[in-house]
């Protein structure tokens, strides 16, 4: 008779399988605390790799990830492991906020983001301090989502004052994507001179950039510039800005900025029949 296979090597099998619910349940049965750190780094692998392969939002989608953290946390801080565990409890627990967010539970995303943010204590580590970044964008989301505008301020606040200075270009991007958020949320609360403030030092920062996820947020920050004139009654300014982005960005071949564009175009004929 063949030797019984331990639960350690029925995750394995189950992940090779691509029968990752299975993986999972049988994950959750493995006695963690007999586990070496070895072991605990393979099973934490097994956990990401299945939830990835479900990526449908479902109970052991969150199941995995939250294994994922606990088993991280049985690895002590000072051990040489700790670098790469920590990269791996913070993509759980990032993508876990993903997933409670896109399943409506903002609240729950936010506490997840909280505790992510919370879980770098200011590492230097790259990958760590790109998560937070995406955390606390996320946050900041979720909170204008749920119509909490001054907060979603204060996170976008942090995020900018935190990582303004990161030569990352992903940091950079979210960097910029947090203070054309900010102008967003600004307008939202009726403070319409500062959100125009923010939005300037977006194209101020980024609209000649040689990067054109950069350029786009400089268009995005414009365009978002006239919709707070227009509230204002400022419909000349409005049109000026929509003739900026057409001589900054009107021959620009990177499609994402062609389309931001195309609709300052579209809003300015508008602006021009109704005021005209």
């Amino acid at each position: 008779m063949a030797p019984s296979k331990s639960p350690l090597e029925r995750v394995r099998e189950a992940v090779k399988r691509a029968d990752y619910r299975g993986a999972i349940s049988a994950a959750s049965a493995v006695p963690t605390t007999d586990l070496g750190r070895e072991q605990i780094s393979q099973l934490m692998d097994a956990m990401l790799t299945a939830a990835a392969g479900l990526s449908d939002g479902s109970i052991d989608e969150l199941a995995a990830y939250d294994l994922v953290v606990r088993l991280g946390d049985r690895i002590p801080g000072d051990d040489t492991f700790r670098p790469a565990v920590d990269l791996r409890v913070n993509a759980a627990l990032f993508n876990k906020g993903v997933v409670l967010a896109q399943m409506g539970r903002a609240d729950e995303a936010i506490a997840i983001y909280d505790e992510l943010v919370d879980r770098t204590g200011g590492s230097r580590q790259l990958g760590l301090r790109e998560n937070a970044v995406r955390a606390l964008f996320n946050k900041g989301a979720s909170l204008a989502a749920l119509h909490r505008h001054e907060e979603a301020v204060g996170v976008y606040d942090e995020l900018i004052g935190s990582f303004s200075g990161e030569p990352a270009a992903g940091m950079r991007e979210a960097v910029g994507k947090a203070m054309v958020n900010k102008g967003i949320a600004l307008a939202e609360l009726n403070r319409l001179p500062e959100a125009v403030g923010v939005l300037d030092e977006v194209v101020k920062r980024w609209s000649e950039s040689t990067d054109p996820v950069l350029r786009e947020r400089a268009a995005k920050a414009l365009l978002n510039k006239a919709a707070a004139l227009l509230q204002m009654g400022q419909e000349a300014m409005a049109l000026n800005v929509y003739e900026t982005i057409e001589n900054l960005y009107g021959r620009d071949r990177a499609p994402n900025i062609r389309e931001q564009v195309a609709i300052a175009r579209v809003r300015r004929e508008v602006l021009e029949e109704s005021f005209g």
